[in-house]
This record gives C-alpha cells, sequence and structure tokens, in this order.
C-alpha cells in the first residue's frame, strides 16, 4: 500500500519541477528507457519484458485491479500480447519527477495496424528506479 500511495503522490506531480541539467538528464533516461520497452514490445518477449521491471515492481491494471508480483504482471502482459502481437508501442509525453535515483514519466499507449497508429486517451505513468547496478527499471506502473 506504501508504495501505491508513493507512485500516486508522484505520478500526480508532487513535485514542482527540478533544474534544467537535471531535466535534461531525466528526459534523455525516460526517452532511452521508452525506446527500450518499444523494442521489447515489438520482439514480443515476454522474458524480457519482465527484465525491464523491478523484482519488486506494481502495476495498477486499466480494470482498476493491482498485480502486486511479477507473475501477476506476466499475466496482464501475456494477454495483451497474445491479442494483438507486435502492435504496440509507446510515446513518451511527460517527465514529471526526476531525482537521484527516481524519474516519473508518462507515456501513450499506441496501437500500431496496417500502416496506422491510433493512440488512445489514457496515459501509463511510470515510475522508473535505477538499480544498484545502474540500470532503470519500473518499480511502479498505473495504467490510467
Amino acid at each position: 500500500m506504501k508504495k501505491i500511495v508513493l507512485f500516486l503522490a508522484l505520478a500526480l506531480g508532487m513535485a514542482n519541477g527540478f533544474a534544467d541539467d537535471s531535466k535534461q538528464v531525466s528526459e534523455k533516461m525516460a526517452r532511452d528507457a521508452v525506446a527500450q520497452w518499444n523494442a521489447v514490445l515489438h520482439s514480443g518477449n515476454i522474458d524480457a519484458l519482465m527484465r525491464l521491471y523491478a523484482n519488486n515492481a506494481v502495476v495498477l491494471l486499466p480494470n482498476g485491479k493491482t498485480a502486486k508480483d511479477k507473475q501477476a504482471i506476466r499475466r496482464f502482459w501475456k494477454q495483451l500480447l497474445d491479442s494483438n502481437p507486435n502492435h504496440f508501442k509507446l510515446d513518451l509525453t511527460d517527465v514529471i519527477y526526476a531525482k537521484d535515483d527516481t524519474v516519473v514519466s508518462s507515456v501513450r499507449w499506441v496501437n500500431k495496424e496496417d500502416g496506422l497508429e491510433y493512440s488512445y486517451d489514457g496515459v501509463i505513468y511510470n515510475v522508473f528506479k535505477r538499480q544498484a547496478d545502474g540500470s532503470w527499471k519500473a518499480q511502479a506502473q498505473r495504467w490510467n
């Protein structure tokens, strides 16, 4: 519950901005993360997708339920990707907050079909945390 409250507080914009240099670094990290997610989404590799999440990640699903472990997160993605493989991508819309080891960003979910892209009104909020090895992984995610 603590994670969800922290995530919601960050995603709703408790931070009031940050220095330009920090913002540029954060935006680059977020762009790089989105590019990595898009490459994995395009490959359809569920194992690679799961490696983008921290071990204790939490995902607030579009149906209002919460996936609190990697098995539940895997089931969500498997169902989604099985329904329309290699047809999804993410577009970075904003870096909401950044500080040392945490970046909160929002992305738009896009469905690609027959050369056309359909963007949905919903937004996905991501809380990325820097890991001990220097990589960035999704700690919390909210599908809205």
